[in-house]
């Protein structure tokens, strides 16, 4: 078959098309707000411990020891389409600078 689409409108389906994915993601991780999920921790990144939920979904949370291997509760505290924060129950989250975050790694 011939390609009849321009190379424009490839790139304007794909946009769309990974706006859309965004939008879904976002409402998908916005209903763990509040709730508390098992998270198994595999490494510290930018002083943040990351892991992920039986259901693939990423977490990052912040603690004063290591937790690599560790399965945990954490209640969710902030969602976005590609990854969530949160903390233990019952634990106040550890303060983070905004340059440990935005510091390449």
């Amino acid at each position: 078959m011939p390609d009849d689409v321009s190379e424009e409108e490839k790139w304007d389906r794909f946009r769309a098309l990974e706006e859309l994915q965004e939008k879904v993601a976002a409402q998908i991780n916005a209903r763990y707000l509040g709730e508390t999920a098992e998270v198994l921790f595999e490494a510290e990144v930018r002083g943040r411990w990351k892991g992920r939920t039986p259901t693939n979904k990423l977490v990052f949370a912040a603690f004063d020891q290591p937790r690599q291997g560790q399965l945990l509760p954490v209640t969710i505290t902030w969602t976005g389409p590609w990854s969530m924060q949160g903390r233990l129950p019952g634990l106040q989250p550890i303060p983070i600078s905004l340059d440990t975050i935005a510091s390449p790694a």
